[in-house]
């Protein structure tokens, strides 16, 4: 992912700053900043006149990985062992580093929308990013829905999962009509998802065992995965009742669980 920045001091004076994202350390990474680096210079040749003197170009690497960025920054170390009089004629540059993961919380920003984004970026793939979900989330309140929802995607759809239930409680500062549309978004990706997966089965069984009665096994099964997902465990006694109940209430049940504040409130009508 390459970003561009143009940074201006005065009224003529400028450089540019070229920002490549990594999420694990790649030796590489050396080499597409350097194809940034002249492409900019190029394309800055070809269409100014005069084209002299070409601005500066910070190349600059952020790493969100949870191992730390070990590798070198200077390009001329891809070489390897080279003889001294070979050495003035290779291309060298050093980029500049951002590795997320050595950076304490309180100094990644003091603006509240890029500090709750540079978090997310931080630990999304740490193995401990639901014991530390209340510290990305803690800019919630200050920030708008759809950063936050960019950011909880990003988080949803990343290698470690969070249980709702952490999740709620690191939602709990912000008002409960928002808080509810929030959940929703996280819940609605696995309700179609479930929904179709359940059909299937629904389906596949209902050839073998009779329709209605895998159909409603299927539902039965959707229900229970929805649930899990955004309470956690369910008591055995409220599963057998959901595979008991016909397919109406489970369908009723179902449409419930985007907007339902508790486990409890889904079942309280029937």
């Amino acid at each position: 992912m390459l970003f561009r920045m143009q940074l201006r001091s005065g009224d003529d004076a400028f450089a540019y700053v070229l920002m490549e994202h990594k999420s694990s350390p790649d030796p590489g990474a050396r080499l597409q900043l350097l194809r940034y680096v002249v492409r900019l210079l190029t394309n800055w040749y070809d269409q100014n006149k005069p084209p002299l003197p070409l601005p500066p170009v910070v190349p600059l690497l952020v790493h969100q990985g949870p191992e730390g960025w070990k590798l070198s920054c200077e390009l001329t170390d891809l070489f390897g062992t080279v003889p001294e009089a070979m050495r003035p004629f290779l291309p060298s540059f050093r980029h500049a580093l951002v590795d997320l993961g050595k950076i304490k919380d309180s100094g990644l920003s003091t603006n509240p929308r890029l500090q709750a984004f540079l978090k997310a970026l931080k630990y999304c793939r740490r193995p401990d990013l639901p014991v530390h979900i209340g510290v990305v989330l803690a800019e919630a309140p200050a920030i708008g829905e759809q950063d936050l929802k960019v950011i909880l995607t990003y988080l949803n759809n990343g290698p470690v999962s969070v249980d709702h239930k952490l999740l709620d409680e690191a939602l709990m500062g912000l008002e409960p009509k928002r808080k509810e549309r929030i959940m929703g978004w996280i819940t609605q990706p696995y309700y179609e998802k479930g929904l179709a997966e359940g059909e299937a089965r629904g389906e596949a069984r209902g050839e073998a065992r009779g329709e209605a009665k895998g159909e409603v096994k299927g539902e039965a099964k959707l229900l229970t995965r929805l649930l899990e997902h955004r309470f956690g465990v369910i008591p055995a006694a409220l599963r057998q009742r959901i595979f008991d109940a016909d397919v109406g209430s489970i369908d009723a049940w179902a449409k419930r669980i985007l907007d339902a504040p508790s486990l409890e409130s889904i079942f309280e009508s029937n």
